[in-house]
C-alpha cells in the first residue's frame, strides 16, 4: 500500500510525499525483520551464521593482506604461478577426495533423533574411512598428473616438483567428517575459532618470505604449512567434541556392515559428494582453465578478482552451512511445512544484503585493488565486479540446495549442477576466456550462476508442492 501511495505521489508531481512514502516503506520493513528474527529457528540459523561470519571477517581481512604481500612480492607472473599449484592441488582434491560433511549431518540427524549411538557410530567410522581413502588416492593422482598437466601451464621441472610435494597436503586437508560433525552438533563457535587458524599462520609465513625476499617455494612452503595445522586442528576439534558428548562409548573396531543402519547413505554419499566437489571444481578449476588458455599472468588476475569477490561474498557460504543443520532436523521430525517459510525468508534477507554488496564493490572496486595489490592488478576490476556479481546471484539461491539435501533428495542438486556446468559453464569458459582472457571467465561464472539459481528454484518448487501435498 505504501508503495502504491508513492506511485501515486509521484505521477502527480508531490515529491515530498513520495520522499516520506518511501521512508515509511523502508521502516515498515523493519518491524517485518524484528517479528522474524523473534522465531528460535530463523533466530538459529542467522546467530550461527554469525558466529561463523566473526571468524570470516578476520580470516578474510588476513586472507587479504596474504594475497596482497604474495603479489607484491612475486610480482605478476610468480604470483600467477603461485596460484595455479595451489589451484591444481584444490581441483584434484575436490574431484577425488570425498565431501561426506552433508551426510553426516543429515544420517546424523537422524540417528540422534532417534537416540541412536551404534547407529551414529557406524556412520562417523564409515565416513572417517571415506575421507582417509580419499585422502591417499587424492595425493597418489595429484603426483601422477602434475607432469602432465605443469607443461600446459607453464610450469618448468622445478614447479612440477613444487606442485607434487604441496600435493601431500591432499592427505590432512580431507577433513570433512570432522567438519560435519561440528555442524551437527551446532559447535559453530569452535569452527569460527579454527577458521582464524591457518590464515594468521599464512600470514606469518608471506611476511617472512617479503622480509627475506624469498623466491617461489618459501611461499608455497608458507600456505602448505598454515593448510597442515589448519586441517590438523580441524580434525582434533571435530573428534574430541564426539568423544566429550559420549558418542565414542561402546564403539568398537568393526568395520562390518557400517551402512545397514542408514538407507540410502551410500547413495547420498556418493551423490552430495559429487555434486559438492563440482561446486568447488567449478570455482576452483575456472583459475586453472584460465592458466591453460591465458597463461599464469591472466590466471593471477583472475585469482585476484576472484578471491576478492570471495571475501566480499562468504556470508553467502555461511548461511548455507548454519541453514543445512537445521534444514536436516526438520526433516528427520517430518516438519515439512516449515521449509518454505524459512527458503523464502533466508532467500529475501541474503538478496538485500547481496543487492548492498554489490553496489559497493562497483564503487570503489578499482581504488581498492590499486590500494592493496599496485597497479598492475587494477585490470582485475571487470572480474571482480563480475564474480560479485555471480556470487550475489547465488546469494539468493543459498537455501535452495540445502533443502533438497535435507529432504533425501540429493541427487537433484547434482544433476542440475552437471547440466549447466556442461551445457552452459564449461563451453562459456572456452570461448570468452579465448576472447577476453580473465575478463571471460567471469562473464561465465555470471551466465552459469543465474542459470544454476533458475533451474534449483523451479525444482525446489516442485519438491516443495509435492511435500506440502503429502503432509
Amino acid at each position: 500500500m505504501l508503495f502504491a501511495k508513492g506511485l501515486r505521489a509521484s505521477r502527480s508531481g508531490e515529491a515530498p510525499r513520495e520522499r516520506f512514502d518511501v521512508v515509511a516503506f523502508a521502516a515498515g520493513l523493519i518491524p517485518t525483520l524484528q517479528h522474524w528474527f523473534r522465531e528460535g529457528l530463523f533466530r538459529r540459523i542467522f546467530k550461527n551464521a554469525g558466529l561463523l561470519l566473526g571468524g570470516r571477517a578476520a580470516t578474510g581481512i588476513i586472507s587479504l593482506g596474504v594475497l596482497s604481500l604474495s603479489a607484491r612480492g612475486l610480482g605478476l607472473e610468480q604470483f600467477g604461478i603461485l596460484v595455479l599449484v595451489q589451484t591444481y592441488a584444490q581441483v584434484i582434491t575436490s574431484l577425488i577426495t570425498f565431501q561426506s560433511c552433508q551426510a553426516v549431518i543429515r544420517y546424523g540427524a537422524i540417528a540422534l533423533e532417534r537416540g541412536d549411538r551404534p547407529a551414529l557410530q557406524s556412520l562417523l567410522k564409515f565416513m572417517a574411512l571415506l575421507d582417509i581413502g580419499g585422502g591417499v588416492l587424492g595425493v597418489l593422482v595429484a603426483f601422477l598428473f602434475a607432469s602432465i598437466v605443469g607443461p600446459h601451464v607453464g610450469w618448468n621441472e622445478d614447479i612440477i616438483r613444487y606442485a607434487q610435494l604441496y600435493s601431500c597436503l591432499i592427505l590432512f586437508t580431507a577433513c570433512a567428517t570432522p567438519t560435519g560433525i561440528l555442524r551437527l552438533l551446532d559447535r559453530f563457535d569452535l569452527l569460527a575459532i579454527q577458521t582464524t587458524i591457518t590464515p594468521f599462520i599464512r600470514l606469518i609465513g608471506i611476511i617472512t618470505a617479503v622480509v627475506l625476499n624469498a623466491p617461489l617455494w618459501a611461499y608455497l612452503l608458507a600456505w602448505f604449512s598454515a593448510q597442515l595445522v589448519g586441517g590438523l586442528t580441524l580434525t582434533y576439534l571435530g573428534w574430541r567434541e564426539i568423544w566429550r558428548r559420549g558418542h565414542f562409548a561402546g564403539m568398537t573396531a568393526s568395520l562390518k556392515d557400517l551402512t545397514q543402519a542408514h538407507d540410502g547413505l551410500l547413495k547420498f554419499a556418493v551423490c552430495s559428494n559429487i555434486y559438492m566437489g563440482l561446486n568447488v571444481i567449478v570455482n576452483q578449476k575456472s583459475a586453472l582453465l584460465v592458466g591453460l588458455l591465458a597463461g599464469p599472468t591472466a590466471a593471477g588476475i583472475f585469482k585476484i578478482g576472484r578471491d576478492a569477490a570471495t571475501i566480499l561474498s562468504k556470508p553467502a557460504e555461511l548461511l548455507n552451512q548454519s541453514i543445512y543443520p537445521e534444514f536436516a532436523r526438520l526433516g528427520s521430525a517430518g516438519s515439512w511445512d516449515e521449509f518454505g517459510r524459512i527458503i523464502l525468508r533466508s532467500a529475501a534477507v541474503a538478496s538485500g544484503a547481496a543487492l548492498v554488496v554489490i553496489g559497493v564493490v562497483i564503487g570503489i572496486g578499482r581504488p581498492f585493488l590499486h590500494l592493496v595489490f599496485g597497479e598492475e592488478f587494477t585490470t582485475a576490476y571487470l572480474p571482480l565486479v563480475l564474480m560479485v556479481g555471480a556470487a550475489g546471484v547465488a546469494i539468493v539461491g543459498f537455501p535452495l540446495d540445502a533443502a533438497l539435501f535435507a529432504m533425501g533428495r540429493a541427487s537433484l542438486p547434482l544433476r542440475v549442477s552437471t547440466i549447466i556446468t556442461a551445457a552452459i559453464h564449461l563451453p562459456l569458459m572456452v570461448v570468452l576466456v579465448r576472447l577476453n582472457g580473465a575478463p571471460g571467465a567471469g562473464f561465465a561464472n555470471l551466465a552459469a550462476a543465474a542459470a544454476m539459481v533458475t533451474a534449483m528454484t523451479i525444482v525446489t518448487a516442485s519438491h516443495m508442492r509435492q511435500r506440502a501435498a503429502l503432509a
